[in-house]
């Protein structure tokens, strides 16, 4: 039974059976209702999962198939198209290597034996670390990478692969939609409370209809586009789940055609 509500519906399981007496005559009736809506729910996400996941993989598998196909059949096919195909299929491997790498990485982080190994440090390490693996892409792609560190240390309980995790994605979307010509902030402060970092770029920006839903596994603003630069669909809602692990939170402003600025908040 579906209850209707005003934020949401109430799905509800019912159980009916005839109370007898002694003597077998019926007096009445046992009537059970459960709620089962938080099911209902686990149930569609686990199976919208399964559908995007088979998706995800059934792209660039065809992909590398018909390629293969098309190489074993022409024996006379010149070498420099059999080059060009060799190509293709290494970058379909690589979207797949990358794919798998994501939901591993899911996988762990949902686990109960994934638990992040949180332990003090200093969360500003760990911006180091990702700025120094997309400095050179950043130059190559002709775009500005600020970055705005403080010079005390931000201690946070964390862990440090995980936080890196988490500037390595943000960095990587920041860069794959901000334009040749852009610039990309990496800023890291503090308050009284927390530690507050935010990644800002000059991008095409995100409209606000997607705000609530960027961080949902596979959710894609522009599917051809993000498929186009290699992006699996599982970043932000990676992104998400280490935060969240950690006591933290992500949130998003962004204005279509204006850039997007992501913040995150850890406490220190």
């Amino acid at each position: 039974m579906r209850l209707l509500g005003e934020a949401e519906d109430k799905i509800v399981q019912l159980h009916t059976a005839p109370l007898q007496n002694a003597q077998g005559d019926l007096v009445g009736a046992v009537l059970v209702l459960h709620e089962v809506t938080e099911l209902r729910r686990l149930e569609t996400v686990r199976q919208d999962f399964v559908a995007n996941v088979s998706h995800e993989l059934k792209t660039p598998i065809t992909a590398i198939r018909g390629l293969i196909d098309t190489i074993v059949e022409d024996g006379q096919m010149p070498n420099e198209t059999r080059t060009r195909f060799l190509g293709k299929i290494q970058d379909q491997a690589m979207r797949l290597s990358l794919l798998v790498t994501d939901l591993l990485t899911l996988a762990r982080l949902e686990s109960a034996d994934g638990l992040l190994t949180a332990e003090p440090l200093d969360m500003r390490e760990s911006v180091r670390g990702s700025l120094s693996q997309f400095t050179a892409s950043a130059e190559e792609q002709g775009i500005e990478l600020v970055r705005d560190l403080p010079n005390t240390p931000v201690r946070i309980v964390g862990e440090h692969e995980a936080l890196e995790l988490v500037v390595n994605n943000l960095l990587d979307n920041a860069l794959k939609y901000t334009p040749k010509g852009g610039r990309v902030w990496v800023r890291l402060d503090t308050d009284e409370r927390s530690a507050i970092l935010e990644v800002e770029d000059t991008g095409i920006g995100i409209a606000r209809e997607h705000h609530t839903r960027i961080f949902e596994r596979f959710y894609r603003v522009d599917k051809a586009r993000s498929r186009e630069l290699g992006g699996t669909g599982l970043g932000l809602a990676i992104v998400k789940h280490v935060c969240r692990t950690l006591g933290g939170s992500i949130s998003v402003e962004s204005e279509e055609g204006r850039g997007s600025t992501f913040r995150v908040v850890f406490p220190l």
